[in-house]
C-alpha cells in the first residue's frame, strides 16, 4: 500500500513546531475593514465581525491589535464556537496591555452650565464648575430608566479616564441616619429574621436637606432598611415638606426599621439627586431630557469623559468548548464583563476586567477558568465560579487562580463578594482580594478546596459578615479552607466581622492551617453548625479567637417554608443515598443525635497569641460538646519578633515557624506560597 506523506507536517513534527494545521486565525485591527478576509495583511475592523467568520470553523485564534473597540451589544459565543483539547479556540489581544474591549462611547460637546440650569444646586463652586453634555444631539440613544429598587442598576454611568464616577449624593462621604420609622410597612418577625412585607415603608428624614430636593426628578436612598447586613437601594415615592416624612416607592425585603428596637438607628445616603452635585468627579444624568451634568476631576480635553452604554455581558458564551479570552482589558459597559454558561474547558487568562455595572467574570460548566487576571471597580462581585454536580458529588474542576481581584461590589454592597464559589469540587487558590463592602469570598456546596489565598481590607460596610463566608446548609460538606492570610480588616458594631463564618449551622467543614491576624471581631464565628474541624490555625491579636454558639434551637424548624430548611436541603441531595452516606456518614446519622445542637466540633493545635478571649462559648453550649486539645495561648509580648513597623505593626509571616514549632502536633503552614505568584504572570505576545 502506498503512504502520501504531508512534508510540512514531518517538517513540524521533526523540529517541534506544533501542527496547527486545522486552526484558523483571523485578524482585527483598528485600520481594517470587514470586508477584507481577516489575513494579517488585510485585517478586519470589528471583532463581532470576526466572532461571526470564525463561527463554525473549529478551533483558531482571533488575534486583536492594539486600540479601543466599542462593543455596542457585546460579543456572543456558542456551541458552534469550539476548539479542541490540543488547539483551543483563543480570542486574544496582540499586544497585552493595548486592547480595550469597551461598553462606552466618548462623550464630548461639553458647555458650561447656564445659570438656570445651575440655580438648583446647592454648591455655589459647582455653578461655576459644572460642564454640560447634550447626549442627543451627540447621537447617543436615549437613557434607561433607573429602577426604583435595586442594588446594581445596569444603567448608565460616566467613566472619566479609567476610573467610574460618583452619581450626585449626600452626603459626600459616610452616612447620615434615621431613627424614627412611621410605617415599617412589614409584620414582626415570622422566623429568624423573616418578617411579611405588605407594603413600602416609611420614616421621617433627619434635619432640613431635603426640603430643597426636586422630588419629581427622582430622588433614590441608599441604606441598611432594616438590618446591619442588607442594603438596597430605593426610590422615594414622596416626601412631606411639613412633616418630614420621607415614604419609599418600593419595599425592602425586611421592611423598615428594627422588628424588636424601635430607637435603633439606620444609616443611608441619598442618590441620584441633581441638586447635590457639589464636587468634583460627581455627575448627574438626566434621563428625561438625555443630558450629562459633570464636576470633572480634570482636564477634559486631555482625559476622555465615557458613558458606558452597553446593556449585555461584554464577552458571553453559551455552551461552547475549548473556548480561552486572554490578554484584554475588558471595560466600561452597564453589565457584566465576561459571563460563559455551561462551557467546558473555557478559560479567562491574564485579562484587565474593570468599570462593570456588575459582575467581572462568571463562569459556570465544567473545567472553566479565571487565571492571572485582575477584576477590579465592578459593580457587584468580582469572579463566580460553579460548576459540578452535587447530587452525584461530580466535580466541576473550575478554578480561580492567580487573581487580583480589590475595590469591588460598587454598588451592589450585598453582592460584593471578591469570589464566589458554587456547585461541587471547584479550587480557589493564590489570589489576592482587598477593598470590598462585605466579604472577600463566599462560597456553598461541596468538596471545594480554597488555600493559599490573601485577604485584606473588607468587610468596610457590613456586619454580621464574613471575610470567608458560608451558611445555612448541613450538606456543604467536604469543604476545605486553608492555608490562607487574612488580616487588617476593622472592628465592626452589631454582630461584627470575621475572618470565618460559618453561619446558621452550616456543617462538615475542614477549616486548617489559616492565618488570622486584626481581622474584624472573630478569627471563627461557628453559628451553630456540627462535625467541623478546625486544626493548625493561628489567631493573632482578635478579640475572640473561635465562637461557638447553639443557635439550632431556635432557628431550626422542619415544617415552615420560610425557615432554614436544613433537613429538606439534605433530602433534595440524596443525603441517605448509598454514595453520599459513604462519603459522609455523620451527615446520615444527623437526625439520630440531636440534629439541633452544635455536635461533633473538633479544634486541635490551634494558637493564639493576644486575642482577649481565645474561645467564646456562647449560652446553650455544652463544653463536652467540643473536642478541643492541644491548643496554645500566649500574649503579644511573648512574641515581639513577629511585628514590624506600624502603627499597625506588621506581621512577619516568615518568623511563625519558630511559633508553630512549639506545639507538638502542628502541621507546618507553607507560607512561601500564601497569595499572588507574581512568577506565573507572563502573558504572551503575538507570535509565541
Amino acid at each position: 500500500m502506498r503512504r502520501v506523506f504531508c512534508l510540512p507536517a514531518i517538517i513540524c513534527v521533526i523540529v517541534g513546531v506544533p501542527l496547527r494545521a486545522a486552526a484558523r486565525d483571523v485578524y482585527v485591527a483598528q485600520q481594517g475593514d470587514d470586508a477584507n478576509p481577516g489575513t494579517d495583511e488585510k485585517p478586519l475592523a470589528s471583532i463581532p465581525k470576526a466572532v461571526e467568520v470564525i463561527r463554525g470553523a473549529g478551533p483558531g485564534t482571533i488575534w486583536v491589535g492594539p486600540g479601543e473597540y466599542y462593543l455596542e451589544k457585546g460579543l456572543t459565543f456558542d456551541a458552534q464556537h469550539a476548539g479542541t483539547a490540543e488547539q483551543p479556540l483563543v480570542l486574544r489581544g496582540s499586544e497585552p496591555g493595548k486592547v480595550r474591549l469597551t461598553g462606552a462611547r466618548t462623550v464630548g460637546g461639553f458647555r458650561s452650565i447656564t445659570a438656570g440650569e445651575a440655580q438648583p444646586l446647592v454648591s455655589p463652586q459647582a455653578k461655576e464648575h459644572v460642564l454640560v453634555a447634550d447626549l442627543k444631539e451627540q447621537g447617543f440613544p436615549p437613557l434607561g430608566t433607573m429602577p426604583e429598587k435595586h442594588r446594581e442598576h445596569g444603567q448608565e454611568e460616566v467613566v472619566f479616564g479609567d476610573r467610574p464616577m460618583q452619581s450626585a449624593r449626600w452626603p459626600n462621604e459616610g452616612f447620615i441616619e434615621f431613627d424614627k420609622v412611621i410605617d415599617s410597612g412589614a409584620s414582626g418577625v415570622t422566623h429568624w429574621v423573616s418578617r411579611t412585607v405588605y407594603r413600602p415603608g416609611s420614616f421621617q428624614f433627619p434635619g432640613e436637606r431635603t426640603k430643597s430636593w426636586d422630588f419629581s426628578r427622582g430622588v433614590w436612598l441608599h441604606g441598611f432598611w432594616c438590618y446591619e447586613w442588607s442594603d438596597e437601594v430605593l426610590k422615594a415615592a414622596s416626601y412631606d415638606r411639613g412633616s418630614g416624612e420621607l415614604r419609599l416607592a418600593a419595599k425592602h425585603a425586611y421592611g423598615i426599621g428594627s422588628p424588636w428596637r424601635t430607637d435603633s438607628k439606620h444609616p443611608f445616603y441619598a442618590l441620584h439627586v441633581f441638586e447635590e452635585l457639589d464636587q468634583p468627579g460627581e455627575y448627574y444624568l438626566d434621563r428625561q431630557n438625555n443630558r450629562l451634568y459633570f464636576w470633572p476631576p480634570g482636564d477634559i480635553t486631555k482625559t476622555p469623559v465615557r458613558l458606558t452604554l452597553c446593556r449585555q455581558p461584554l464577552i458571553r458564551a453559551n455552551g461552547s468548548a475549548w473556548l480561552t479570552v486572554r490578554d484584554l482589558t475588558i471595560e466600561n459597559g452597564c453589565d457584566a464583563g465576561v459571563v460563559m454558561t455551561d462551557c467546558r474547558h473555557c478559560r479567562v487568562e491574564d485579562c484587565l476586567v474593570r468599570n462593570m455595572g456588575r459582575s467581572g467574570i462568571s463562569l459556570s460548566g465544567s473545567r472553566v477558568a479565571a487565571a492571572r487576571c485582575e477584576v477590579a471597580e465592578v459593580g457587584s462581585s468580582g469572579i463566580n465560579v460553579h460548576g459540578g454536580d452535587r447530587k452525584t458529588l461530580t466535580p466541576g474542576q473550575g478554578s480561580i487562580e492567580n487573581c487580583h481581584v480589590h475595590h469591588v461590589g460598587r454598588l451592589n454592597w450585598e453582592g460584593g463578594r471578591c469570589a464566589i464559589l458554587g456547585g461541587c469540587g471547584n479550587r480557589m487558590a493564590n489570589n489576592l482580594f482587598h477593598h470590598g463592602p462585605t466579604g472577600a469570598v463566599a462560597y456553598g456546596g461541596n468538596e471545594h478546596v480554597l488555600e493559599l489565598n490573601e485577604a485584606h481590607d473588607m468587610c468596610i460596610h457590613y456586619a454580621d459578615v464574613g471575610v470567608f463566608y458560608t451558611g445555612r446548609d448541613w450538606a456543604s460538606q467536604g469543604n476545605v479552607v486553608r492555608w490562607n492570610y487574612i488580616h487588617d480588616v476593622a472592628v465592626k458594631g452589631g454582630s461584627g466581622s470575621q475572618a470565618i463564618y460559618l453561619d446558621d449551622c452550616d456543617s462538615g467543614e475542614t477549616v486548617v492551617g489559616n492565618i488570622v491576624y486584626r481581622c474584624g471581631n472573630r478569627g471563627v464565628l461557628l453559628g451553630g453548625g456540627r462535625d467541623n474541624t478546625f486544626r493548625g490555625n493561628i489567631f493573632i491579636d482578635q478579640p475572640i479567637g473561635i465562637h461557638v454558639d447553639a443557635r439550632g434551637p431556635r432557628g431550626i424548624v422542619f415544617d415552615r417554608s420560610d425557615s432554614w430548611n436544613l433537613l429538606a436541603k439534605c433530602e433534595a441531595l440524596g443525603y441517605q443515598s448509598p454514595l453520599w452516606k459513604e462519603r459522609y456518614p455523620r451527615l446520615a446519622r444527623t437526625m439520630e443525635n440531636e440534629p439541633l445542637q452544635p455536635l461533633g466540633n473538633s479544634m486541635h493545635e490551634n494558637i493564639m497569641i493576644g486575642c482577649k478571649k481565645p474561645f467564646d462559648l456562647k449560652n446553650g453550649v455544652n463544653p463536652d460538646w467540643l473536642d478541643r486539645a492541644n491548643n496554645a495561648e500566649w500574649q503579644l509580648t511573648d512574641f515581639p519578633e513577629l511585628f514590624e513597623g506600624g502603627p499597625p505593626a506588621r506581621l512577619v509571616l516568615a518568623k511563625l515557624p519558630a511559633v508553630w514549632q512549639k506545639v507538638a502536633g502542628f502541621e507546618p503552614i507553607p507560607i512561601e506560597k500564601i497569595g499572588l505568584d507574581l512568577t506565573a504572570n507572563r502573558p504572551l505576545r503575538a507570535g509565541e
